[in-house]
């Protein structure tokens, strides 16, 4: 060992403090621990050393108090202690690297948030569509049996319940079957107007029985039976479905409901019409009385302002389809029998409709189911839009979330890799850590 570098004054006092500081170090572990220090130091310094060489290689070596409380704390002697700056390279490497990863997990996070959200929200909305659905076809079905029914009831109850209107009520309890299936688990999470509406609507189902044991009752009109069946079942099922547009997450599922719900108001607007005019044909003498005349018009004119809304809301697509569809010779025909029977009755109230006019209870009705047909057709591509931008929203909401999270993944496994690729900073020769390697 070269006695030149240890001479040094520097060295020296560096040492001496060394000695001081290693007072409660173990033996072994002080004497390992200088003779590390004075090799390095021999072999770091030339015999013509000066004061700011030596300095330099002292500081890199760190304070004798952290050298001798390291190897204190070792119990035994250290090894080749790290140099300063290898130790703020690792330092900054772990700071860019917890950086990197917290960065990205907070956007991804915050994507993925919002991924969840989407997905959580397309769950309720599919199921309002496929419950909006079911309705629309209930709502559909109780119009024929609530027509029918008024004209048995008009007919004055001959003989057992008709074939059409068994058919009509088998139908009704088929849809309604399929409502309360789908109505399940509507109720916390939903709208409360939507749950409010959904409610009146099954209390109007569960009183279905009593409503068709008052169609069987002589004391009970054909008026009161259309106004029952309208109040207490029908338009609680519109109720719903104009409820159930304001309960959706997306605005264009919104929209298409909206249309759907204007459209379903005015198809029963045009089934009232057809339920007093043919329990009025069907009845003895076939009259259309003050009261069926003024609800005719009602019903006519409620109509023409649901199909201004439906306008509105369905956009050109739908106004030319509803064009396209409810149109026809039996369309036109219905159009001329009402009013030919407003105008019949306007005139002459008491006179028969089908001596003075010529029109005829099965021939009316025919024509008008025709034309509601063609309403109901419509109705029908609404409700199978909204059932499948309700499933396609939901899939592209899941299939997101997915991709979010994959990409999350791979962008902090990129990260990572990148900044653990990085090239060390190249130690120049006469470093601690050249020469502790």
């Amino acid at each position: 060992m070269s006695g030149a570098a240890l001479d040094h004054r520097l060295v020296r006092g560096y040492l001496g403090e060394l000695d001081a500081a290693m007072r409660g170090v173990p033996a072994a572990a002080a004497r390992e621990l200088k003779e590390q220090i004075t090799a390095h130091l021999d072999d770091a310094l030339g015999p013509d050393a000066g004061d700011q060489e030596v300095a330099a290689a002292l500081s890199r070596l760190g304070s004798p108090a952290e050298l001798a409380a390291e190897a204190g704390a070792a119990g035994g002697p250290p090894g080749p202690r790290a140099a300063p700056g290898t130790r703020r390279t690792r330092w900054r490497l772990a700071v860019a690297i917890a950086v990197s990863v917290v960065t990205a997990a907070t956007l991804g996070a915050l994507r993925i948030s919002s991924d969840a959200g989407n997905t959580a929200a397309s769950g309720p909305d599919q199921h309002l569509a496929r419950l909006s659905a079911a309705v629309v076809r209930l709502a559909q079905d109780l119009g024929d049996e609530r027509d029918l029914s008024a004209g048995y009831a008009a007919r004055g109850r001959a003989g057992p319940v008709p074939l059409a209107l068994a058919r009509a009520r088998r139908a009704t309890d088929a849809a309604a079957g399929i409502v309360r299936a789908d109505a399940a688990g509507i109720g916390a999470g939903y709208q409360p107007g939507a749950v409010h509406a959904l409610d009146g609507l099954l209390a109007g189902i569960t009183d279905l029985g009593s409503i068709r044991a008052e169609v069987s009752s002589p004391a009970v009109p054909a008026s009161q039976v259309i106004r029952t069946y309208t109040a207490n079942v029908i338009g609680p099922a519109d109720m719903f479905s104009a409820a159930a547009s304001g309960a959706l997450s997306d605005t264009r599922l919104q929209g298409t409901v909206t249309a759907l719900a204007a459209l379903l108001r005015a198809e029963n607007d045009r089934s009232v019409q057809r339920a007093i005019l043919y329990a009025a044909l069907s009845a003895q003498p076939p009259v259309l009385a003050p009261w069926a005349l003024y609800g005719l018009q009602q019903a006519d004119a409620q109509e023409a302002a649901d199909l201004t809304a439906f306008r509105t809301s369905a956009g050109p697509a739908g106004q030319h389809l509803f064009a396209d569809t409810v149109a026809g010779a039996a369309v036109d025909r219905a159009t001329a029998q009402e009013i030919l029977a407003e105008q019949e009755a306007a005139a002459s109230p008491s006179a028969p409709l089908t001596s003075n006019a010529g029109l005829d209870a099965a021939t009316w009705y025919g024509d008008m189911s025709i034309t509601i047909a063609g309403m109901r057709t419509v109705a029908g591509q609404l409700a199978g839009q909204i059932t499948s931008q309700a499933g396609t929203l939901k899939s592209d909401a899941a299939r997101s979330l997915l991709l979010t999270s994959i990409a999350l993944v791979l962008l902090l496994v990129l990260l990572t890799s990148a900044v653990l690729a990085r090239p060390p900073r190249k130690q120049h020769a006469g470093t601690p850590d050249a020469a502790t390697r």
